[in-house]
């Protein structure tokens, strides 16, 4: 695939369909899992139509908290302000990741199982190519995605192949530090452009009952691959809009040399402690000491030194994060 991006962007829509959507799955408490066939109109738009508002919200997002290069769920919440909840693919070498995010209740989600977008502004193509020939290049893109795959809490939605679908012609509008200027489209400042055309392979479910639940996404490029993505969401929908969920950690890289990021979510407003130790249970350093932090996302670096400055020996160290009413803890390997 010439150019689908991020490599390719790879995403599946899960909404609420008007209609007569079809039952994918029971979950807790016997309360069903709802997808909607391709053809319908969520919220009077068209799973295109959708695809579009999909990328005007990925592409709105800085760089440095965009969804699509968030390894975490942290960033997940970003311009989430409508009726839908996207879900996104993840730009990275791998093309793998797991999330962990929270997700208001009544929220429908919207994510593609791969998609492609296609415009004249990155490369600038001279002359510009018209819609047809816009779309005649999304189209060629994918014909070949060779494999889809979607599962929600354990169970695979069949027939994907059917909620393929192309957006009409939109615009877009950027931010400063956008995508396309990590890209190399450094004329890409600040500000709307039009004439974008995307495709891809969309799902929608209504939206899920409260609780924990899994679902996972993705597909391949090419008989061999070339390409394969592979999602996992962990999504905790609250229950209630005042309820922001459980609290969440992860590092970021894992194994880190020298450095890595500590990313963390709390529930609620008050003091935050985190520490590592050793595998003897030793505690090596103290990150934070009862610092507050506001109810959400924030980071702190492990930078590889213990309390007294000097290197940490390769190994696997825990972390811990302490929080009002709720902590939690993980490990990490140090490898030099």
């Amino acid at each position: 695939m010439p150019r689908i991006r991020p490599g390719p962007i790879v995403l599946a829509l899960l909404l609420v369909l008007c209609g007569a959507p079809p039952v994918l799955a029971s979950s807790q408490g016997g309360k069903p899992i709802v997808v909607f066939q391709p053809g319908s109109r969520p919220y009077g738009k068209t799973f295109g139509e959708w695809s579009a508002e999909w990328w005007k919200w990925a592409y709105s997002i800085p760089v440095d908290r965009n969804p699509l290069f968030d390894e975490t769920g942290a960033n997940a919440g970003e311009g989430q302000d409508g009726q839908v909840f996207y879900l996104a693919g993840v730009f990275n070498v791998s093309g793998t990741v797991t999330r962990s995010v929270t997700v208001p209740p009544g929220k429908a989600l919207f994510f593609p199982l791969l998609n492609v977008e296609w415009d004249n502004h990155c490369p600038p193509v001279d002359p510009p190519m018209d819609e047809s020939q816009l779309r005649a290049v999304v189209n060629e893109n994918l014909d070949m995605v060779s494999a889809l795959t979607c599962e929600v809490d354990g169970t695979e939605l069949p027939d994907l192949f059917s909620y393929r679908s192309t957006s009409p012609s939109f615009d877009v509008t950027f931010p400063d530090n956008n995508i396309f200027q990590l890209f190399g489209c450094d004329h890409i400042t600040p500000g709307t452009y039009s004439g974008f055309v995307s495709g891809g392979y969309y799902v929608m479910l209504a939206p899920l009952p409260k609780g924990m639940h899994t679902i996972r996404f993705g597909g391949s490029v090419g008989d061999p691959p070339f390409f394969t993505l592979d999602v996992t969401y962990h999504v905790f929908v609250s229950p209630s809009e005042e309820n922001p969920g459980p609290i969440l950690a992860s590092v970021v890289p894992n194994p880190l040399n020298p450095e890595a990021v500590l990313r963390y979510r709390v529930p609620k407003e008050g003091p935050v402690t985190v520490t590592i130790y050793d595998l003897n249970g030793r505690l090596v350093r103290t990150l934070l000491a009862a610092e507050h932090r506001a109810a959400g996302s924030h980071q702190a670096v492990i930078d590889g030194r213990d309390a007294q400055g000097r290197k940490l020996a390769s190994g696997v160290y825990f972390y811990r994060v302490e929080a009002t009413d709720a902590s939690i803890g993980g490990r990490f390997t140090i490898m030099k």
